[in-house]
């Protein structure tokens, strides 16, 4: 009796492309699990590299770039200069690579 009831008042809405337009703006399933990836392997390689003590190695790195700078130009003076800029770059493609762009 309700099979027969909804069969009787069935009732086709036009749809005019929208459920192809919803679809097409829906995140895709690939895309979602690349961005979810790509932030467990940066966690990943950060755990490794405190792990690893790889801090002690940049900072020798970048007291040796700065070395060099602040005698040919003059522009690391300061050494939280050059990690901010690091850590900007690192962020900047972290962010990209997250974002998909």
């Amino acid at each position: 009796m309700v099979r027969q009831f909804f069969e009787d008042n069935k009732v086709i809405l036009p749809n005019d492309g929208f459920s192809r337009r919803v679809m097409r703006r829906l995140p895709r399933r690939e895309q979602r699990l690349n961005r979810v990836w790509t932030v467990v392997c940066v966690a990943a390689g950060v755990a490794m590299a405190a792990s690893f003590g790889v801090h002690d190695s940049l900072s020798a790195i970048v007291g040796r770039l700065s070395a060099v700078m602040s005698a040919h130009a003059g522009l690391a003076d300061e050494p939280y200069m050059l990690w901010l800029l690091l850590l900007s770059v690192i962020f900047a493609g972290g962010y990209k690579a997250v974002a998909g762009e």
